[in-house]
This record gives structure tokens, sequence and C-alpha cells, in this order.
């Protein structure tokens, strides 16, 4: 967490976390840990395009409540890249395969932005594993026409999955830094550091993880079809959403009230 008069980088955040991989029996998943093992688990995952420094801001506070695990998902940074069927599922066979590894027998899981396909895809085929779920900026599901509002076009007219694949054919400082300013803290361009910036354009620039998130981006939204209102409905575990502003999970203060 920030300390007055010290860089605010992402080490001084994860201070206090345990940076490491885990070999699972499936994957190699490269994750940050924090808190007391006897609390409540919460795993958190990131959107597309995202890695383990994601989660440099909330690991160690929302660890102060529960035993949280930041798990950097397949076909992103350091973890594994197997084949692509059906990302969201194999995501969540991942978040299982992370969970077998470090004994839990039930967590809450958070997913944010694409992730949110995972958490329903959890909620709905093993809900035996999940205390409950937490959606942040999207939920996953394909709605019925009129229930809810029609989304912005995408900036520029270019989809974000189309324009972070044209930017993974040429990786540059300047259209990391753009396209980061785009699906978070738009309204805070102060957040989005040079230092987070080097982050991912490091990731974008390895052959291997490029290659990987090329593979993630073309074949997004060809899995399985998104669950409907009516799938949602029937989610056997409580769900919570924060909203669709990034700082909603960095703040501790509700997570008192996830452990009811």
């Amino acid at each position: 967490m920030a300390v007055p008069g010290v860089t605010n980088s992402i080490w001084m955040n994860y201070m206090g976390a345990e940076i490491r991989f885990v070999q699972g029996k499936k994957f190699r998943t490269r994750l940050a840990e924090a808190g007391d093992k006897n609390a409540p688990p919460l795993i958190l995952t990131h959107g597309g395009g995202g890695h383990l420094e994601t989660f440099a801001f909330n690991v160690v506070p929302l660890g102060q409540h529960f035993h949280t695990i930041g798990v950097e998902m397949l076909w992103h940074g350091l973890s594994d890249a197997p084949p692509i069927t059906d990302a969201p599922a194999q995501i969540g066979e991942q978040v299982l395969d992370v969970m077998e590894a470090l004994g839990i027998e039930r967590a809450w899981l958070h997913g944010e932005a694409a992730a949110a396909s995972t958490v329903t895809w959890m909620a709905l085929n093993h809900p035996e594993k999940l205390i409950g779920v937490v959606y942040e900026s999207s939920g996953g599901i394909r709605f019925k026409e009129g229930s809810v509002k029609p989304p912005l076009p995408p900036v520029g007219g270019i989809p974000m999955g189309e324009r972070t694949l044209i930017l993974l054919k040429d990786p540059t400082w300047q259209g990391v830094k753009d396209r980061l300013l785009m699906v978070m803290h738009y309204q805070h361009p102060e957040r989005v550091t040079d230092e987070l910036v080097d982050v991912r354009l490091a990731h974008y620039s390895r052959p291997s993880t490029n290659d990987a998130q090329t593979r993630y981006y073309s074949r997004m939204g060809t899995g399985a079809p998104l669950p409907t209102e009516e799938d949602i409905a029937t989610l056997p575990c409580r769900c919570w959403s924060p909203g669709a502003t990034a700082a909603a999970v960095r703040a501790p203060t509700p997570a008192s009230a996830w452990r009811r």
C-alpha cells in the first residue's frame, strides 16, 4: 500500500504479498497471495490483456480481510498458454487447478471485464466450490433486447479486441498507454503510470506472451454462448457487483459485508 514520501510503485504496493508460480495438475499459474490463510479465500481474475501486476493495489489491502489470491490467467503474462478451445471454461479449470494446489475447498471468486464469463461458468458448473461471486465491469451475460442500455460505440469505431490485435502486431509504448486509458482510469489518467505502461509493454513484446495474447483475442467470443438472464437468475450462490469503476475493488471497506 502507498507510503507517504515513498514512490507508489507496483513493487511497493505488493510488499507483504507473495509472488510465485504454482504448478497444478493441469497448469502453471503465476499468482500473488496475501492475508491469513485461515480467512475466507478470495480469488481475483483480471480482464483480457491484463497480467498479475493488475492487482498491485488490491491484493495486500484485501488481504486484511481475506486470504487473497490474484491469479494471472491463462494466455496472459507468464502463466501457461495451452491450445484454446473455450477460454472462459479453461480459465475456470485454471481456477479449480489453483484451488486444489492451495488446498482451498471454497472461495469467493471475482472477475473483472472478460473474466466475468469465467465467474459465471464457475457459478453454473461448480457452485459447490464457491462462497459467492463478485462481478466487476461486466457480467458475462446475454441480455434480452431492451433489458439494459445499449453499449456505447467503441472508441474510434474499433472494438477493443480488434484494437488489441492491432497493438499486438506492433507493440509501442504510446499504443499500450492509449489502450490502458480506454479501459481504466480514463477520468484519472495520472493513475496510468509510466511503470504500468512499461510492464504491459514488456508483456506484449515477449514473443511467447504476444503469441498467446494474439491467439486469445483471435478466439474471443468463439466458445460456448454466453448464459442468458434466466441462467443467471438460477445461480445458487451469492452475487455482488461493485459497479464499473476500477476503484471499487481497491477499497477494503465493503469487505466485511462479503464475510456474512
